[in-house]
């Protein structure tokens, strides 16, 4: 059985490699500047999209749902994006997640001083980065879980990204934001303190994940296997060459305190998956909560917004093992 396994991954390497000599260019959209999608900015510095055959153009568009809308229209053959491709797809969308990037909130609420426990928010007003995106999502599930309204008990205002939150909370337009890292290291370091760590909620959900369209995976397959196997090795790059990935995060996020960075650091190897482990669980929960609303979501099934063909691919074939330490 060891031999097949290695047998089937030496095909697919050759195969990989034969086919693809040539270099195929790519713009790939990612959602946030955060530590949460550090994976991907190492692939991209490290030269990983390369040896895999594709040169990769980042491109940040500070919405999850402008991501899904452009991966749609063909704008982006590839991206990072959040939960809101689940809603895309309810109102006719093709996305399909092959990977995933964070299966968990990847999230921390920090706020003002005056606020002790969860129960204090009612009556406060909370920073996200925009309506639909996973730290929208993250919150309104927390609230109702406190027995709560969004809304209504507790004010949701979009800010438009981590780095605005946590300058809406220094500004006193928001008592409360939703962060990821490094924006946590730079609210606790402007006097706010830590409410609620999600990692505690136990909640599934897919903050963020590789999509494609489904149309785009049937007419060129090799590119998004590709993606995945340069992708993977960059998640295996974060977790084994800290200084290398801090030096990325810090270019991506304009940072150079080193506090920051190694906080950064254990924050992307606490959530990003490794490998990218398709998000099963995560996207039932969307689908649950959106059955309350539109009885369409009743009719899916998290598998019906997976392919699964490639990570089942790599995992097979040994590749995943091959590249780990």
């Amino acid at each position: 059985m060891k031999s097949i396994s290695t047998l089937a991954l030496f095909v697919l390497i050759l195969l990989h490699t034969t086919l693809y000599a040539q270099t195929k260019r790519i713009p790939v959209a990612y959602s946030a500047v955060s530590a949460s999608q550090s994976a991907f900015y190492i692939t991209k510095e490290a030269g990983l999209f390369e040896k895999h055959g594709l040169f990769v153009d980042p491109v940040y568009v500070a919405s999850g749902t402008k991501v899904a809308q452009a991966v749609i229209a063909g704008e982006f053959p590839v991206a990072l994006a959040g939960g809101t491709v689940v809603n895309a797809n309810l109102a006719g969308g093709d996305i399909a997640i092959f990977g995933g990037v964070v299966n968990v909130p990847s999230f921390y609420i920090f706020v003002h001083s005056s606020i002790k426990r969860p129960e204090d928010l009612k009556g406060k007003t909370v920073g996200i980065t925009t309506f639909g995106s996973s730290t929208d999502f993250s919150i309104r599930y927390l609230i109702k879980k406190l027995g709560m309204e969004p809304d209504k008990d507790v004010r949701i205002l979009q800010m438009g990204g981590q780095p605005q939150i946590v300058a809406g909370m220094v500004a006193g337009a928001v008592q409360a934001g939703v962060l990821s890292s490094p924006a946590n290291y730079n609210a606790m370091k402007a006097g706010f303190q830590m409410l609620v760590d999600f990692k505690s909620v136990g909640l599934d959900y897919p903050t963020v994940s590789l999509v494609s369209t489904r149309s785009y995976i049937k007419k060129d397959p090799q590119t998004v296997r590709r993606f995945l196997m340069a992708y993977s090795e960059g998640t295996e790059r974060l977790y084994q060459d800290k200084e290398l990935a801090m030096k990325v995060i810090g270019k991506y996020t304009k940072t150079n305190d080193r506090e920051a960075l190694a906080a950064a650091y254990s924050f992307a190897t606490t959530f990003v998956e490794r490998p990218p482990e398709l998000p099963y669980k995560a996207v039932e929960t969307i689908l649950t909560q959106l059955a309350e609303k539109d009885s369409k979501a009743k009719n899916f099934k998290s598998e019906d917004f997976i392919e699964s063909t490639f990570y089942t691919e790599l995992e097979k074939s040994g590749f995943f093992k091959s590249i780990s330490r």
